[in-house]
């Protein structure tokens, strides 16, 4: 086969190995060094090789497809979240717990934020975080909330840390405050207010 045969034949060759898991996983790379602003079907085409007609039969539309990457960034935390819950319980389990999500977002910061976008699939979604969730709220039961604040909690917990990461990543703690002091007061704060009521 001649080079220009060759040439002729590649592009076919690499659309024929396009399918729903690669063009996930090519839209996952280019979050994750680009941000999602960069994320477009034509640049998810072109870094594949294909016409974006053509990732049509592998996905619904770019939604879809940042609708997976958040339930993957989901599932990926809740099972780091359940090696670390091993063992553990009460506020240290939740500082553990804690700690996942901050080492998390500074490995993915773009995967990080995305689990803070209102979810297209709230079933799916919920599906998603039940590792993470689970292992959450063992955690704020033995650190000893009553059962029908464990929700609430959870979600102040989340929401607090979320804009912890927030301001950790954007440098803010560098300049102002002392991030483990803050981290910490997160936790105590949030379960004190729980179990206090």
């Amino acid at each position: 086969m001649t080079v220009s045969e060759q040439e002729s034949t590649a592009p076919a060759a690499r659309r024929r190995r396009v399918n729903h898991e690669a063009v996930i996983a090519a839209a996952q790379q280019m979050v994750d060094e680009l941000g999602p602003d960069a994320l477009t079907m034509t640049a998810l085409a072109s870094s594949l090789g294909v016409r974006v007609s053509s990732l049509y039969n592998h996905v619904k539309s770019l939604d879809e497809i940042k609708n997976e990457l958040q339930l993957r960034a989901m599932r990926e935390l809740g099972d780091l979240a359940k090696r670390a819950a091993m063992g553990r319980t009460g506020v240290d389990g939740l500082r553990v717990l804690a700690r996942v999500f901050v080492d998390y977002a500074a490995q993915w910061p773009h995967r990080c934020r995305s689990l803070t976008r209102v979810p297209a699939d709230t079933a799916a979604f919920s599906a998603a975080s039940a590792e993470a969730g689970e292992a959450l709220a063992v955690m704020i039961r033995t650190a000893g909330v009553a059962d029908e604040r464990v929700l609430q909690t959870q979600l102040a917990l989340f929401a607090a840390i979320s804009g912890f990461v927030t301001l950790q990543l954007s440098g803010f703690f560098s300049v102002f405050g002392n991030a483990d002091d803050v981290f910490e007061q997160i936790l105590r704060g949030a379960v004190t207010a729980a179990v206090v009521g």
